[in-house]
């Protein structure tokens, strides 16, 4: 099944086909390859009620909000235990501080006046009420995707597709000369990018693709037929050419529109995507030359790129098997974790503001649920741990801490899932990722299934093929409608601009604190809020693993714990609305927890971690 999958999207690419957008950027599903469980369906339990799913109008003209639980009680995973218990969040009061839901749009493409260009352009800025994004694969309707309060797009923009042959100026009709070579831009790539910055998205280009000429010398090992394209480049400069060649065209002063930010290649931490040359036949992996492979094409293209754009963001992408325990250099198909993969990465660049596009797909692509406990894979459920990691380790790296979401989705096809549970798994994931400060953008994958994809058993469209809306589309689409008058706000939008800190308990594991939602079988006790921008006068609490439950902490160190992310920005002294927050002891360490009481409810008060708001 995996191999016909693997032919087929292989063979759309190597057609040309003009949508270029989501059809590489398929995830493995393989459990021998990339440990992502293809079981069969076991019985879950009865799907939660969700309301059936509409079009969403583009503009003011919207139906009465859909009441979207802003809690699941979801089943757990396997050896977790079986019992959710979430109440629903406590409704938050209007804030005097709260910012304007009115969201400013990023700069506006500009096109260029005689032979002078206006200077570069500033970073796009948007609010934390337009952090959702998509992948359209061209959808036809401009107003349904922008009209949603969409705050960007994600576009994979395919290397062999503009260069498939090596030539040098004179060009041919449709193609364009930059540095001595010729690039030939897609009509409707080229109208999409201008329309999306027109509209005031962030545009984000996902760039690989490498053609056959730049791919003589390497001796690569593609996953199957049509992988080819995967295989890194022999030099780096050719690589480096085309991404300056789209910085520039796409800068926002040539009346092309603007790219913003770049991802280069996909998911380089497995040799399926990123393929060097080893694995299979090859023998195993050499991880200091994988790294390097990729360090140097890092380079080469970040510094092509922030000189046509200077604020430009340049992202490394990586698939969900971050801890150390998923390092697998002598597999058939080669797999680094994260963690090794980032460490041996950020010694290799240098001063470079680098930064993470991380692809957080449950632990079973197939399966809708995620978890707290999904660590050592970093997915919807465990998110915070690549915050909190990347902070621990890099805390003289602040661009270190900014990441995007390029790429995930929740499957809806039976047996293994339905629609009704992807619903809800798309309201909960942006729920963790809303309470994961750090997390500046989370593009869905994607906007209708795609036909490979489905062919084994996974649809992570938000409508079907035929166009028709799911119940997740109505999810994601009126979440975080602050546009409107009064705001429609659901799955955690409802809590901006705070996190909601939950103080959760479970009889078994003792207590949880955190911004996300605690693991299967603890039950909400109460909630504060934090900021979940920096805001004077407020610190960063870390949430950090203690054996079975978790602890609050002042350092991004977490005391030398396992780091499992920032949950918000506690105000250091007392103030109208705030209460004490203090970090409580039982015994010796057997648990923690957190309580408005100096006294911890009889048990050890640790420390002061700060002044919560209340409610």
């Amino acid at each position: 099944m995996i191999a016909a999958r693997r032919h087929a999207l292989a063979a759309a690419l190597l057609l040309g086909c003009a949508s270029t957008e989501g059809v590489p950027d398929v995830p493995e599903l393989d459990a021998s390859v990339k440990g992502k469980d293809a079981s069969p369906a076991e019985d879950r339990g009865a799907p939660i009620d969700l309301p059936q799913a509409v079009d969403v109008p583009p503009v003011r003209d919207v139906p009465t909000a859909i009441d979207v639980p802003p809690a699941v009680d979801r089943p757990s995973p396997l050896d977790v235990p079986p019992v959710r218990d979430v109440p629903i969040a406590i409704d938050v009061p209007p804030a005097v501080d709260r910012p304007s839901p009115v969201d400013v749009p990023p700069v506006r493409d500009v096109p260029p006046s005689v032979d002078v260009l206006p200077p570069p352009l500033p970073y796009p800025t948007r609010s934390l009420y337009r952090i959702k994004g998509l992948q359209p694969d061209f959808w036809p309707s401009y107003d349904e995707v922008s009209g949603n309060n969409v705050g960007g797009v994600a576009m994979n923009l395919v290397w062999y597709q503009w260069e498939g042959s090596r030539s040098a100026p004179p060009c041919a009709s449709g193609a364009h000369a930059f540095e001595g070579h010729c690039f030939t831009v897609e009509p409707n790539v080229d109208n999409a990018i201008r329309e999306w910055t027109r509209r005031g998205l962030v545009v984000t280009a996902v760039v690989y693709g490498t053609p056959a000429w730049a791919r003589t010398t390497r001796s690569c090992t593609p996953a199957a037929p049509g992988f080819e394209g995967f295989c890194a480049p022999d030099d780096p400069v050719d690589y480096a050419r085309f991404a300056r060649f789209i910085a520039a065209r796409y800068d926002g002063r040539r009346g092309h529109g603007r790219i913003a930010d770049f991802v280069i290649q996909n998911e380089v931490n497995s040799n399926d995507w990123f393929d060097v040359g080893c694995g299979g036949s090859a023998g195993p992996c050499d991880t200091t030359r994988w790294i390097s492979t990729y360090a140097a094409l890092y380079n080469a293209a970040y510094d092509a790129i922030v000189a046509e754009q200077p604020s430009a963001k340049v992202l490394i992408s990586l698939e969900h098997h971050f801890g150390t325990a998923f390092d697998r250099p002598s597999a058939a198909s080669p797999l680094l974790s994260g963690e090794t993969f980032l460490r041996g990465f950020a010694a290799r660049v240098g001063s470079r503001a680098w930064r993470v596009a991380y692809h957080p797909y449950p632990p079973n692509l197939l399966r809708p649920e995620f978890s707290a406990d999904d660590d050592p894979q970093v997915t919807y459920g465990s998110l915070g741990v690549l915050p909190g990691w990347l902070r621990q380790n890099f805390p003289s790296t602040p661009s270190a801490w900014e990441i995007q979401l390029t790429e995930s989705g929740v499957n809806s096809v039976a047996p293994n899932s339905s629609p009704s549970a992807q619903a809800t798994g798309v309201c909960e994931s942006l729920r963790n990722v809303l309470g994961t400060p750090g997390v500046e953008s989370y593009i869905y994958h994607r906007m209708s299934d795609h036909p490979v994809e489905l062919a084994d058993g996974l649809g992570l469209g938000l409508r079907n093929p035929d166009g028709s809306p799911k119940p997740a589309w109505a999810v994601w689409a009126l979440s975080n409608r602050s546009d409107l008058t009064p705001p429609m706000l659901s799955c955690g939008f409802e809590d901006l601009p705070y996190t909601r800190l939950r103080r959760s308990y479970s009889a078994a594991r003792g207590h949880w604190a955190s911004s996300r939602n605690p693991p299967p079988g603890f039950r909400v006790e109460q909630s504060w809020r934090l900021w979940r921008e920096p805001h004077p006068g407020a610190v960063m609490l870390y949430e950090c693993r203690v054996g079975q439950h978790d602890l609050l902490s002042r350092e991004a160190g977490c005391e030398g714990l396992r780091p499992l992310g920032p949950v918000g920005y506690i105000e250091t002294g007392a103030g109208p609305g705030r209460a004490p927050l203090y970090r409580c002891r039982v015994g010796e360490g057997t648990d923690h927890f957190i309580s408005p009481d100096a006294r911890c409810e009889g048990q050890v008060m640790e420390q002061l971690l700060g002044y919560a708001f209340s409610g």
